[in-house]
């Protein structure tokens, strides 16, 4: 008499195409039965997971062999599950229910994961902003002594210490834009097909300049108009265009600053 199990192909309609493991085909059960990812529920779908293995034990020795090995994992983990009393296991053994259902979980998070950076990718979107952890600032001031004169006397004492702008002096505010910048890059390539970060940065240059000039380099890798090299860490950075890019056209990039 074949088991019970056996026919539990015929009630689920599995996927036509195969899975891509054992834990996606478990993933899939659990998910289909709407049920949490828990020891419990694995083994409340191991009937259907041997059936699936059932179903296909033509297939692929390499493919159905993985299959097999959770299988025997699953049985065991429901076994135990319909025993009166809670299995005695020694002090360092980990109950392998517990333990499927933590990496099944991991593996869903993975799964999401993929799922989501496939759908940027088809997008064609591929910059991600990274985020730093946000630290908890416990900050407190107590002014219960103060009074509004003190503050005053405070800014006063905080301004007397900025240098004073002489009358007739002339602030220079630097003319530098991302705009500017991607043209001097794209005329660059232009008439060399490959650049040098160092080289487009010139003599001693100040700061703003390095920062614009990598920003232009930025957005260029972004909008697919150039790839850059790097021969080790802190080494010269290496610009060309892309094959597909077409630097006669590549100017009309239009670039907000902010």
């Amino acid at each position: 008499m074949a088991p019970a199990w056996a026919n539990e192909a015929n009630v689920l309609e599995f996927e036509t195409e195969l899975y891509s493991g054992p834990l996606d085909l478990l993933l899939d059960l659990i998910q289909r039965a709407e049920l949490d990812i828990t020891k419990l529920s694995i083994a409340k779908v191991t009937d259907q997971f041997l059936a699936y293995v059932q179903a296909n034990q033509d297939a692929n020795p390499d493919y159905i062999s993985e299959f097999l090995i959770l299988a025997t994992k699953l049985v065991q983990i429901k076994s135990e599950t319909l025993l009166p009393r809670p299995v005695i296991r020694l002090e360092e053994e980990e109950d392998p229910g517990e333990a499927l259902a933590r990496q099944l979980l991991l593996y869903r998070e993975i799964k999401n994961a993929t799922s989501w950076l496939n759908s940027r990718l088809a997008q064609n979107l591929r910059s991600y902003l990274h985020l730093p952890p946000r630290y908890p600032m416990n900050v407190s001031f107590d002014l219960s002594g103060l009074e509004a004169q003190d503050l005053v006397l405070a800014l006063e004492a905080l301004m007397s210490r900025e240098a004073p702008i002489q009358p007739g002096s002339l602030i220079s505010i630097p003319r530098h834009t991302l705009q500017r910048k991607v043209q001097e890059l794209i005329s660059s390539l232009r008439s060399q097909n490959r650049v040098s970060f160092r080289t487009m940065l010139g003599e001693k240059p100040s700061r703003l300049d390095t920062v614009v000039l990598f920003l232009a380099i930025l957005e260029l890798v972004k909008q697919h108009v150039v790839h850059t090299s790097q021969d080790g860490n802190f080494g010269d950075i290496v610009v060309e265009p892309t094959e597909e890019a077409e630097l006669s056209m590549a100017t009309e990039i239009q670039i907000q600053d902010e």
